[in-house]
């Protein structure tokens, strides 16, 4: 179970509620009266990738903050307001180039998301911008990110083409690096799911929505229900270990009505994503105080499952008071992996993730098997896995 919230990471998520609101400023101000080690804070804010919301925060607090920290958020804050206009029209240009091509596309996450939630980019952002095309379209989506100036790093741009039909399978995107912008990079979807149980994803094309960026621009995302069953999903397959991801999710339902707000839960069930959004729900109201109707609280609550899938939650974005990866701690990820299994009650979603998780890139690009004796991946998984271990600790020696 998870341990008492650190005072860094409840400083943390106070600057991280939205809107702004007295009560938010008096959550910053009390967090900030108390014994708090600076360092550490600035630790959490980085690691949760908050600063523009850190310092909006603390600014309409007008929390007291030693002069060195405010000046290091100000300087990082400006930074990522810089980083997040130039992904923005990075987007844009992206976008115009696809449209001009008759190719479809859809932003996720990043400038379009950040407007939707906060109606200003500097106060949230990605380290790269997702898109998601048509899976028939892919090759002339892969063409025309290249004519744009990128080059392929993951899968390598060397890997032949038989090695990569036999990463397919175990793959959603491509990601690409600008070959003279190096900052910009672009994660290249067919698929927002390895899981093809995951979530239905029929309605994304015909009910896409442009979230304006300008007078004149917007980019093409999802529509609202769509758009905010995937967040949910997306952040509990990340055992929403970076507080970004819930915050997103928080501003979304704290500017939407009531019966708005109940109407998107209800509508992520019945596209499969119910566990994934109360899972959210409930840890928006501990960590953001989020008010949604006590009917609607006491339901998503009874499950004993999606009560787990919270307290999981919280352990992964507290690990080391908040200011640790889970992945960079001795079996941090394991709970977190084991959750994945408890997000849907669909034995074939069960059945698909245990086959996901019991193959990796690694394995096959080392061994590749025929198509025939591909079930032994799951098999062969471990002494693969030995084998990779014990070469590195040789060349360590």
């Amino acid at each position: 179970m998870v341990s008492r919230l650190s005072p860094e990471f409840q400083l943390a998520a106070a600057c991280a509620m939205w809107p702004p609101s007295d009560r938010r400023s008096e959550a910053i101000r009390t967090a900030t009266a108390g014994p708090l080690h600076w360092p550490r804070f600035l630790g959490v804010v980085e690691r949760h990738r908050i600063i523009g919301l850190v310092r909006d925060g603390l600014t309409r607090a007008r929390a007291e903050v030693p002069p060195e920290v405010i000046s290091e958020i100000e300087a990082k804050a400006a930074i990522a307001v810089r980083e997040n206009l130039v992904m923005a029209a990075e987007a844009l240009r992206l976008q115009r180039i696809f449209e001009k091509a008759k190719v479809p596309i859809l932003f996720v996450k990043g400038a379009s998301l950040t407007a939707l939630a906060f109606g200003n980019l500097g106060l949230s952002g990605g380290q790269d911008i997702d898109v998601l095309v048509p899976m028939e379209t892919l090759s002339l989506a892969t063409a025309l990110i290249a004519d744009a100036g990128y080059r392929r790093f993951d899968p390598p741009p060397n890997l032949s083409e038989k090695d990569l039909r036999l990463l397919m399978p175990l793959r959603k995107d491509f990601t690409f690096v600008h070959q003279t912008k190096r900052q910009l990079v672009v994660e290249l979807h067919w698929r927002l799911f390895l899981n093809p149980h995951a979530m239905d994803q029929a309605s994304f094309w015909p009910n896409s929505q442009i979230v304006p960026l300008t007078a004149a621009e917007g980019l093409r995302t999802m529509g609202n229900e769509d758009l905010f069953a995937y967040l949910c999903l997306h952040g509990a397959l990340h055992w929403w270990n970076r507080l970004k991801w819930l915050a997103d999710i928080n501003a979304l339902m704290a500017t939407a009505p009531a019966a708005s707000v109940e109407h998107l839960i209800r509508a992520s069930e019945a596209k499969g994503a119910g566990r994934a959004t109360a899972q959210a729900a409930l840890l928006c109201q501990r960590l953001f105080g989020t008010s949604l109707p006590d009917p609607l609280m006491k339901s998503l609550r009874r499950s004993a499952a999606v009560r787990w899938l919270e307290a999981t939650a919280l352990g992964a974005m507290t690990i080391g008071h908040g200011e640790r990866d889970p992945h960079d701690v001795r079996f941090g990820t394991t709970r977190g992996s084991a959750s994945s299994f408890l997000l849907s009650t669909s034995w074939r979603y069960r059945l698909a993730e245990l086959n996901i998780q019991s193959r990796n890139q690694a394995d096959v690009l080392a061994t590749a098997l025929p198509e025939r004796l591909r079930f032994l991946y799951p098999i062969l998984r471990l002494p693969l896995w030995v084998g990779r271990h014990a070469v590195k600790r040789s060349a360590r020696k």
